[in-house]
């Protein structure tokens, strides 16, 4: 219980900022360890997308969404990857199925704002990355950590405290159902026990 709730209540900005730490230092572990049967490019781009995958799942835990409905773009994104010819081939798709997971499925709003903070974060990340033009593993760690460092002012466009509620409400709904179907059960079966017992429900006993 108190996981889940530290869950709900850590800010999505930090979260997003230490997560990107923790997939730099997976990329720059994997392509330091990288095997000679497999292409540093074929590898690299495996990782990315297991991070990805790992981060949508943040998000989805984050905002209260179920995680079957990140299905559509990560089959999507699992049909490009071993055709992509290159990093490049890869990382823009993936940048596309982040924005989509992020703005069009973990945290719904006003789509003004949502492509101004697509704009900002996935765009401006992916032209820093190719700025840099990172090279090697420390490069491309490098370029991930300031990747997520960008991809985290997406919280300060959109309002953290919103996306944080986005999926409670349906969750909270539910509940609310859950508890009064629950509460009508209890009250059938005391009538059922009254009427075995030849007594009037209290329902019906006023006096």
């Amino acid at each position: 219980m108190w996981r889940g709730q530290a869950m709900k209540t850590t800010s999505p900005l930090i979260s997003t900022v230490v997560f990107g730490a923790g997939a730099a230092s997976l990329v720059a572990a994997s392509l330091s360890l990288a095997p000679v049967f497999m292409a540093r490019s074929t590898m690299l781009n495996a990782v990315l997308f297991f991070c990805l995958a790992a981060y949508a799942a943040l998000l989805a835990r984050m905002s209260a969404t179920p995680i079957r409905a990140l299905a559509a773009p990560f089959l999507l994104l699992a049909a490009v990857l071993p055709v992509a010819a290159s990093v490049s081939g890869f990382v823009v798709p993936a940048a596309a199925g982040l924005a989509w997971i992020r703005s069009g499925i973990c945290c719904p709003g006003p789509a003004a704002r949502r492509v101004v903070a697509e704009a900002l974060t996935a765009g401006a990340g992916l032209a820093l990355c190719a700025a840099l033009r990172p090279s090697g593993a420390a490069g491309w760690a490098l370029g991930l950590w300031m990747f997520f460092l960008i991809q985290a002012l997406y919280f300060v466009v959109i309002d953290a405290a919103g996306f944080l509620r986005s999926g409670r409400p349906c969750a909270d709904a539910g509940q609310a159902l859950r508890s009064r179907a629950q509460a009508l059960l209890r009250e059938h079966k005391l009538e059922r026990a009254f009427a075995k017992l030849d007594l009037s429900s209290p329902r019906g006993s006023d006096t």
